[in-house]
């Protein structure tokens, strides 16, 4: 019996069970068939080659069977004398053609049908193995002769049972609701399946050719039953009943993440869920220890119900290979950020097969090794474009596969548009530089705003100790976006010139963040000494906002902006000039007061180091303003 129906024996959903045997007893028949006009044609040929050998690979299609290597099985058969033939594989291929006989006897057992016995005993007579790859024509009248007269035959065996599969599935009174294989439903279980399959059919061609989404549905007493098989996998079924307005969802899966990922898509329906521990199939399987969850709801009125199904029909699709996909992109983000995707993607109704289709992670790494920055060993593109833009790019990855193919694009330009989206983002990446050059210049305007409040506080220790502690805060986050251009400057040689522009500027970091640290010394400053160094902490603010301005203006200038924006960045240039040529004269005067209020040595040591460290800051803000002048101008040239 097929590990499919096998499965829904294993959770217990007998009603599903015979409409399911029959599909895939009729599926074993076409298999059957194929086989036998295989074996014929390799004795045929083996006996008499002329010309070029059939090949039968089309009747090999029509029957589903995926083993391209038997379309060599007749070109390799070989006259081994005495009436025999050497077919390739000849024991694999008869032990083949029985077990397709014996799974067309699934649903006649299951259905008991009054003729099994009789047909059974048949198959018993018929059931043996040749003992190597010698076919002779005796063997091969008992495999596929169709005359009745000359003894029984597989062949024969094969065709009775065929007819008595068609009078069981004329017996079940199969119809289709919206592509969904139904047995024996009233009106009302056929609007729910028909809601059921509404959310199928929208998102099933996000799947392109993948096989999956099979449904079946019938009544077992008062309950709809519908189940889908979802994919491949032998273990992965959904079943759901309907019992008037209660809804029960059955689902195995093999990984508990893409459980997860399903309840997650179903929250806004708030269902109530049940796990089991993981358990082994009770059937032959190579998948390991599977999942059986149940969620469980009671709607509010047929629409709500409706409403529901049609939901969760939708959201299938997006479980078919979802485990693959999810390892595809944790190649380039952390691992919550590629259920992040995912789960993105499904909302979207974008989904991820169309992304595995253009070749999963080898259609960005193919775009990465047209670009002169390729990934180096164990680097993630997050670590290279940053968080929210390997994100953002990958998104643009998924839908542009996803929409580009099911529009017929080739692959081909779907994998330029990447390659072309890529180049952009890693400009994006480039310019980052300057963005963190403007994040360090803001906190240089919190020291200083931070100091010159503190000295307005007519020497409140309290408030000069909460400055110092934020200085210190500030001081050590401006350290971290000094290390982070180093690392940038590393991946983008273009950077290295801001980075010393940072280095630089931090030192008006340390100087301010000392200044803030100065002021907790129990020495104190007296008031005098204190209006003195007002005015130019004042300065060094002022001087601080126009630094920050100028390199806004320059992320601005570098994204190709207009005239306005070179015009407002030299303003802010020369505004630090100004301000520094005005602290010169501040600090003099500052000096000055220091030594004429002070009221002993540790009061003038103190204060005139204060001025010092303000001075040297707003000295430093200036350099780095006519470097980055002089940056600027030479790119706008």
């Amino acid at each position: 019996m097929p590990a499919k129906s096998l499965m829904l024996g294993e959770i217990a959903e007998r009603e599903l069970l015979l409409p399911s045997l029959l599909n895939e007893a009729l599926a074993a028949n076409d298999r059957a068939k194929y086989l036998l006009s295989l074996l014929q044609a390799a004795y045929a040929w083996g006996r008499s080659p002329a010309g070029l050998p059939p090949t039968l690979r089309r009747e090999r299609l029509a029957a589903q069977v995926d083993d391209a290597a038997l379309d060599d099985v007749v070109p390799q058969a070989r006259d081994a004398g005495e009436g025999r033939v050497a077919v390739p594989g000849l024991p694999a291929l008869v032990g083949r053609l029985l077990d397709d006989v014996r799974t067309m006897f699934a649903p006649l057992r299951a259905a008991r049908d009054p003729e099994v016995e009789a047909l059974a005993t048949r198959l018993g007579a018929l059931d043996r193995l040749p003992p190597d790859d010698r076919l002779d024509g005796a063997m091969l009248d008992r495999l596929a002769s169709g005359r009745r007269e000359d003894g029984d035959s597989v062949h024969l065996l094969v065709m009775d049972l065929h007819r008595r599969l068609n009078a069981l599935q004329g017996a079940l009174a199969t119809e289709s609701v919206a592509g969904a294989r139904a047995y024996g439903l009233d009106e009302p279980a056929r609007r729910a399946v028909a809601a059921f399959m509404a959310g199928v059919n929208r998102t099933a061609p996000l799947k392109f050719d993948h096989p999956g989404l099979g449904t079946t549905a019938t009544r077992a007493g008062a309950r709809l039953v519908i189940e889908n098989d979802i994919g491949t996998s032998d273990v992965h079924l959904l079943v759901v009943h309907v019992d008037g307005l209660a809804v029960t969802v059955t689902y195995s899966d093999l990984h508990p993440a893409r459980l997860a990922f399903l309840q997650a898509m179903l929250e806004p329906f708030a269902p109530s869920w049940a796990v089991s521990a993981p358990r082994e199939a009770g059937f032959a399987t190579r998948e390991g220890a599977y999942l059986l969850a149940t969620g469980t709801l009671v709607a509010e009125d047929e629409a709500a119900l409706h409403r529901f199904l049609e939901h969760l029909g939708s959201r299938l699709v997006f479980l078919i290979d979802w485990n693959r996909a999810r390892k595809r992109l944790r190649q380039f983000v952390g691992k919550r950020e590629a259920i992040a995707l995912l789960e993105w993607a499904a909302r979207e109704e974008v989904g991820h097969m169309g992304f595995l289709r253009l070749g999963g992670e080898q259609a960005v790494y193919e775009a990465l090794e047209t670009t002169r920055v390729p990934l180096r060993a164990g680097e993630r593109l997050d670590e290279l474009l940053g968080g929210e833009r390997a994100v953002a790019f990958l998104r643009f990855v998924l839908r542009a596969a996803s929409e580009g193919l099911r529009r017929g694009r080739s692959p081909y330009l779907v994998r330029d548009e990447v390659r072309a989206e890529l180049t952009q983002y890693l400009r994006t990446a480039e310019q980052g530089a300057l963005a963190v050059a403007v994040d360090h210049a803001a906190l240089i305007v919190e020291l200083a705003a931070g100091l010159r409040d503190a000295l307005e506080a007519d020497a409140d220790a309290a408030a000069m100790r909460r400055a110092a502690d934020r200085a210190r805060r500030w001081e050590h986050r401006a350290d971290e976006l000094v290390n982070q251009a180093r690392v940038l400057a590393r991946r983008w040689p273009s950077a290295d010139v801001l980075r010393r522009q940072l280095q630089a500027a931090d030192d008006v970091a340390d100087a301010l963040e000392d200044a803030s640290f100065l002021l907790t010394l129990p020495v104190g400053v007296a008031p005098g000494p204190l209006e003195g160094l007002r005015s130019l902490a004042s300065l060094v603010c002022r001087g601080a906002e126009a630094w920050l301005q100028a390199l806004e203006c320059a992320r601005a200038l570098q994204q190709g902006r207009d005239r306005d924006d070179l015009e407002d960045f030299l303003a802010a240039i020369d505004d630090v000039v100004r301000t520094e040529h005005a602290a010169d004269d501040a600090n003099r005067h500052a000096k000055a007061v220091v030594l004429a209020e002070s009221q002993d040595f540790r009061q003038l040591a103190l204060a005139s180091d204060l001025a010092r460290r303000l001075e040297s800051a707003a000295d430093g803000l200036m350099q780095v303003a006519l470097v980055l002048r002089g940056q600027v101008l030479g790119e706008a040239a």
